[in-house]
């Protein structure tokens, strides 16, 4: 009785194995960005938008710089808003996103209200995209 037992136990983790050879989309593609603040002035209610989601920033210091951490699910542009010094809301637009893409996207606050976004991401069968 208790061989039979230790036998079915065996066999768990080679269940969850072949489970898991079948599937292709078990693999979580992940995007690092970095928003640095090159502007020279403290940025306010800075949001950065990107396909079906969004993080935002109440305040980013001159020379300071955010690291989040995004997945991308379907595509579009990448965003950046904030608030400008004389109270008007600046938006740039950036590369377009896909799903499955991973890397890593710099956004650049820049004097004037300027934006710079560096992206290098792959998507998911190896092909490499740079924006800059």
């Amino acid at each position: 009785m208790r061989l039979r037992n230790l036998s079915r136990l065996a066999l768990v983790p080679a269940v969850i194995a072949l489970l898991f050879s079948g599937c292709k989309n078990y693999q979580s593609y992940w995007v690092n960005v970095s928003v640095l603040n090159l502007s020279g002035e403290t940025a306010h209610e800075l949001e950065i938008d990107y396909p079906s989601a969004s993080f935002g920033i109440n305040s980013l210091a001159p020379g300071a710089t955010y690291n989040y951490r995004l997945k991308i699910s379907g595509s579009g542009k990448i965003h950046a808003q904030f608030a400008a010094p004389l109270g008007e809301t600046v938006r740039v637009d950036g590369p377009v996103l896909q799903e499955n893409q991973q890397g890593n996207i710099s956004i650049q606050l820049l004097p004037r209200n300027q934006v710079l976004f560096n992206a290098q991401l792959t998507l998911e069968h190896g092909n490499h995209f740079a924006f800059h």
